[in-house]
This record gives C-alpha cells, structure tokens and sequence, in this order.
C-alpha cells in the first residue's frame, strides 16, 4: 500500500506562509495543504498569490489542496443569507488562488456552530443548500470540494447529521476525514460506514481523549493501526496532511519527526 503524506501550512497561523514553506521544505515536505489564516495567506490579495506560486515552484512543493476561510460570520449554517454568502464568496476566492498556484482540491467547514441551543434541522438546512451551490461552482472551476468532518459537538459533527448534508451531493464531492474530529466522538467507524468511497482526503492528527490538541500521530491516544485498516478496507489512496499545532522550536526538525512517525504508523511505501 502506497500512502501520501502531505502537511498543513496552515499549523503556525500567525506565521507567513513562505517561512512556514521553508520550515516544511527543510523538513522533507514536498506537497501541501495551503492555510488561510488571515495573518498566514490572504487569498483575497493577488500579490500574496504570485509571491505563492513562486515561492512554491522555487522549492519543489507541490499545492495539493487548499483548507478555506472558516469561523465567525463565515458559516455556510448562518440563518443570515448575507452571511452565507459572504461563506460561500470567501470559499471560491480560496479555491480561484488556489488554481492560480496549481492546486485543485479545496477543504470546507460545513459550520463551527456547537449544536446546544441551536435548531439544528435548520442549521443543516441552510448548510446543505450553500453546500449545493458551491458543488455547482467547484464543478466549473475544476475544483474537488471536500466537506470536512466536524468535531462531535458542533452540528454535524454526528455521522447521521453529516450523512444529510453529503449525501445528496453530487459525486464529484468528496469527504475529508479528520482523525481527530472523527476519534474525539468515537464515530470514526461510523463515519466510515455513512461515507464509504466519498473519502478523499485526511487531516492526520492525534489526541489526549479530551481537546482537539492537533499532535503529531502517535503523540496521542489514536489507535493507528485501526485508521490504517480502515483506510485500507476502503482503498483509500489520495492524500494524508499532517494538520498540527505549532512547535515551540524549529517548524523542520518538529515536521521531519512527524513525518517519519507517520510513515512508521502507516507502514508500507510513503
């Protein structure tokens, strides 16, 4: 089983994305997930985007996917019309930059909203139609749109929530997994059964059984063996990113760790 491993630019957000490329770099990095933390890649600014594409040609990475904008008022649930659409606009000028730069996969919240309180039918509601628009555009733009799994407590973070949204998508969109938001619940078998071969992308990252803590796999209490299996169950064969947090020290020497742990956890060619 071949597996490729990728990582997260977006893991110092406060850092610019062409020093977080030279620590990655220095680490073995050949291809990436782009952030767009505002303070990290502005995908609204066309010099940030050639400055990218340069950047990313002079070392060798190759941009794989781009994880769009998300929290506050960008939520494709928002009851506002206003305010999805300003989700949705936000989500296509991430994946046009990411075209300028080579890339072709952008990575979604569906909404960071935590169910309590919430009407959540409505909620979904309102998320699966800017879902729908967004599948239309991404088609166009020649773009795969990936919904990324929610953390158990925002809604959709339950499989059969998830399932209303993604289901009646076309099949040109995908599903990114996250090893942590999917673990954190103990739905990631579930998650499995509802998404089946929709499985397109996988942010690796580890846990301590409480917080979303974005370690480095095997830092944590995941059982790997078991995501490995599962993956391979589903033929699984497009791309793992390692989304962690930030190191104290040296982005490479803290990267270059976590990537040969991964291979070592994944085993077989990476």
């Amino acid at each position: 089983m071949t597996w490729r491993l990728a990582a997260s630019t977006g893991c110092c957000v406060n850092t610019p994305i062409a020093q977080t490329l030279d620590g990655l770099h220095g680490a073995g990095v050949t291809a990436v997930e782009l952030g767009t933390p505002p303070r990290h890649f502005d995908p609204w600014h066309p010099d940030q985007i050639v400055a990218l594409g340069e950047r990313l040609r002079q070392l060798g990475i190759e941009p794989i996917a781009i994880h769009a904008p998300f929290g506050g008022l960008l939520d494709l649930s928002d009851p506002n019309p206003h305010h999805r659409h300003a989700a949705i606009g936000a989500i296509l000028a991430a994946a046009a930059a990411l075209r300028e730069v080579g890339g072709s996969r952008i990575v979604v919240h569906a909404t960071d909203v935590v169910r309590n309180s919430q009407n959540v039918d409505e909620r979904l509601a309102h998320c699966a139609g800017s879902l729908r628009v967004l599948a239309r555009a991404c088609l166009h733009m020649d773009v795969m749109l990936l919904v990324e799994t929610p953390l158990p407590h925002l809604i959709g973070g339950h499989p059969d929530e998830f399932a209303t949204l993604v289901t009646p998508l076309d099949r040109a969109v995908g599903v990114c997994f996250d090893t942590s938001h999917a673990t954190l619940g103990h739905h990631w078998d579930r998650f499995c059964w509802v998404v089946g071969d929709r499985l397109r992308h996988v942010h690796a990252n580890d846990h301590r059984g409480q917080f979303d803590d974005h370690l480095p796999p095997g830092d944590g209490i995941i059982d790997w063996g078991h995501i490995r299996e599962t993956l391979e169950q589903l033929e699984f064969k497009d791309w793992i990113v390692l989304e962690l947090s930030c190191p104290t020290g040296p982005l490479s020497e803290y990267m270059g760790r976590a990537l040969t742990r991964a291979r070592e956890l994944f085993g077989g060619d990476s």
